[in-house]
């Protein structure tokens, strides 16, 4: 099953102290299913953003140690702008009247999509809701709140 990972589940993955929970799920999904996951470009670019700003350096271990990692368990996929921007107008067309979702939330789910992912791995929660309206299976599983945002995308 192709999983599709988000920038915060990358994060939980390379800062151990930082959220022992979110890197133990990690852990515990990894051991299980044990094969590399796709990510977008746009991933990419936030991980560089967000692990920057999580290790308080450039260049940290956490990202050096991400970048050995690409390739083997991070493939990155060839990302077609105007496809992901097509896919991205038609989700917006689809919910950004049923609720309020953030521009790279649609466009991350809209990236996975176009991966033919299957899994999408991820802690947030709009993101999370979003994948499942689009029928991708979500881990960890929906919480009660993100159920009824899912409600309210359908």
């Amino acid at each position: 099953m192709t999983g599709f990972a988000d920038t915060n589940w990358i994060v939980a993955t390379y800062f151990i102290k930082r959220d022992a929970d979110r890197t133990g799920t990690v852990e515990r999904f990894m051991r299980r299913h044990g094969q590399p996951l796709v990510i977008s470009h746009l991933v990419l670019l936030e991980s560089l953003n967000v692990f920057a700003w999580t290790a308080k350096q450039k260049d940290s271990a956490e990202w050096v140690s991400f970048q050995a990692d690409l390739g083997r368990k991070f493939l990155v996929d060839t990302m077609q702008w105007d496809l992901v921007r097509q896919r991205t107008t038609e989700l917006c067309a689809a919910y950004s009247h049923r609720a309020k979702l953030g521009t790279l939330d649609l466009t991350l789910v809209a990236s996975a999509l176009l991966t033919g992912a299957q899994i999408f791995l991820s802690f947030d929660s709009q993101c999370r809701a979003l994948a499942a309206a689009q029928r991708l299976k979500v881990f960890p599983e929906l919480n009660a709140q993100e159920k009824e945002m899912l409600g309210t995308l359908r």
